[in-house]
């Protein structure tokens, strides 16, 4: 094999490798969010009374 081969062998192969970090970067950027339901009981449960009255 010739230099020029190694080089592109090489590049290819940490192209594929740039790819595979990149998309498992993506991958566990986005988490699913919502309501913790014990943090929002324990915030009403210790909440101020005349504060939960215009709550519906």
């Amino acid at each position: 094999m010739s230099f020029e081969v190694l080089i592109v062998i090489f590049g290819i192969a940490g192209s594929v490798g740039a790819l595979y970090v990149a998309r498992r970067a993506y991958k566990n950027a986005f988490k699913p969010t919502g309501p913790d339901e014990e943090l929002v009981k324990h915030f009403v449960e210790t909440a101020p009374l005349d504060r939960l009255k215009d709550i519906t």
